[in-house]
């Protein structure tokens, strides 16, 4: 597949590379934008604590089915009417919740912005990936991490200002002249059409993958603090998933590619990366969920002095990701993840030694060390994941590796919410029985100061699972990639 050069100058590549990166810094913002909104929509739809759930779970289950749907969406329609689409209907999303009348309707207005959104990230990926040469494709996508990474950061902040000035409504509206700007850019500037014919409709492989991946990220997303056995909304979840996930994988490998191209899997460069990606961005994400509630739970302090202890992992992450980036093919990828993955075990062995004297310190500096590592991996992974893909399966690999970034992220909540509570019942016994010293309560109650320890076991754990896949490094076969002879500029 060739893609139409779109490019005839510098000056229309900028502008292009700048409308793909505000899409996916907009996009990624507007996952976390509403989090801080979500007391006050609570109050004034009704609904309570389920509603802000379903809000969050309305987005976030809609961008997980639309991302694997990426590459065959831009093999019907070709880029520039993908992302003009994509676009449009996340700001009419976001423009519908603004004007939300009810409980109901908010949460089905953010389905269809969800519907938009999970078409973004992927899709800049794979369009930045073609309108520039290998060479630069280091540079480029450090950029583009920076902008995926910059979203969430600023998301609350913005929420909790724009909330707090005028109201939650404002806080979705925000998105109106930006997606104007970027609606324009993507007209001007992206490749219209490719040389390829429209890939054929195939309405069950739609159908299944809707129902698979929707019930998947529902049921992780449902899943945090339930008992699984006990809840026939999650069996049931689950079942769908399974049976659906595994009709599509069936049909695919019958069939041939489809919707989902899982051919992709057969690079081994890619299918490590996938791994790699989907175990980092668990241990990054579950570490970014427990520090806030564990300062203000056990620990006491309040919500605003939680939000500051994140930032400055927030603001290292970023700067590691825009040095690093550009440097990563230059380097021995053992070098580089290596030293990704050992960061990332030592800040999580860090946190795991959090005590009521040392919490604020240990947090800090344990997570910016955490932080860091994950931003080293994670952007060497971006690199590496479509070092020996053919050009015309970017797409359809950049869908499944976002879609696989999020699942991880759901994933790692999931599984270390369980953990934790398993933990704190533990402890809670071991102190009752005399048997834990290490839990007796300081100036904390007996059961804070359990869980300040759950809390730290859990740290241990993702310590250890961050060095148990460590190994996987060394399956990329990277030593016949071409590497830049200049700095890119």
């Amino acid at each position: 597949m060739t893609i139409e050069v779109i490019a005839r100058n510098s000056s229309e590549r900028r502008f292009a590379t700048i409308a793909l990166m505000t899409a996916t810094a907009m996009q990624a913002a507007d996952a976390t934008l509403a989090n801080v909104a979500l007391p006050q929509l609570e109050r004034d739809l009704g609904g309570g604590i389920e509603l802000g759930a379903w809000v969050m779970t309305g987005y976030l289950c809609a961008a997980a089915v639309m991302v694997p749907l990426t590459g065959w969406l831009r093999r019907r329609l070709g880029p520039r009417r993908l992302y003009t689409f994509a676009v449009g209907l996340f700001v009419l999303g976001a423009l519908l919740c603004s004007l939300a009348w009810s409980g109901r309707s908010l949460i089905a207005f953010r389905i269809v912005q969800g519907a938009g959104g999970g078409v973004l990230p992927a899709l800049a990926q794979a369009v930045l990936l073609d309108i520039y040469p290998r060479e630069r494709h280091p540079r480029i996508l450090a950029i583009w991490g920076a902008a995926a990474m910059l979203g969430p950061i600023l998301g609350p902040a913005i929420g909790g200002i724009i909330t707090d000035l005028a109201s939650w409504r404002w806080a979705f509206a925000i998105n109106l002249p930006l997606g104007a700007a970027v609606l324009w850019g993507a007209r001007q500037f992206l490749p219209e059409s490719e040389d390829k014919a429209g890939a054929p409709l195939d309405v069950v492989g739609i159908v299944l993958l809707i129902f698979g991946v929707g019930a998947l990220q529902l049921c992780l997303d449902r899943a945090v603090g339930r008992a699984w056995l006990q809840s026939p909304e999650l069996i049931g979840e689950a079942s769908i998933a399974l049976i659906a996930l595994g009709v599509t994988a069936a049909r695919a490998r019958r069939s041939g590619p489809t919707i989902l191209r899982f051919d992709v899997f057969k690079d081994v460069n890619f299918a490590t990366a996938a791994f790699l990606n989907f175990s980092t961005s668990a241990l990054l994400f579950t570490a970014i969920v427990f520090l806030p509630i564990l300062v203000q739970a056990p620990l006491g302090y309040p919500p605003t002095l939680a939000g500051f202890t994140i930032v400055p992992r927030a603001v290292f992450m970023l700067l590691i990701v825009l040095a690093v980036g550009p440097l990563v093919r230059r380097i021995d990828h053992r070098v580089v993840l290596g030293t990704g993955s050992v960061l990332i075990v030592i800040g999580l062995m860090l946190l795991s030694e959090i005590r009521p004297a040392n919490s604020l310190s240990v947090i800090v500096f344990g997570s910016t060390v955490q932080a860091m590592g994950a931003g080293i991996v994670l952007i060497a992974l971006n690199n590496f994941a479509y070092a020996t893909l053919p050009t015309e399966k970017r797409t359809d690999a950049a869908g499944l590796f976002s879609l696989l970034r999020q699942l991880g992220c759901a994933s790692g909540v999931v599984l270390m919410t369980a953990i934790l509570q398993v933990r704190i019942i533990a402890r809670m016994a071991g102190v009752s029985a005399g048997l834990d010293a290490s839990a007796a309560p300081d100036h904390l109650s007996l059961l804070d100061s359990a869980t300040l320890r759950a809390y730290a076991d859990c740290f241990r754990i993702m310590a250890i699972a961050a060095l148990v896949v460590i190994p996987a490094t060394f399956f990329f076969r990277l030593d016949g990639v071409a590497r830049p002879v200049k700095p890119a500029v």
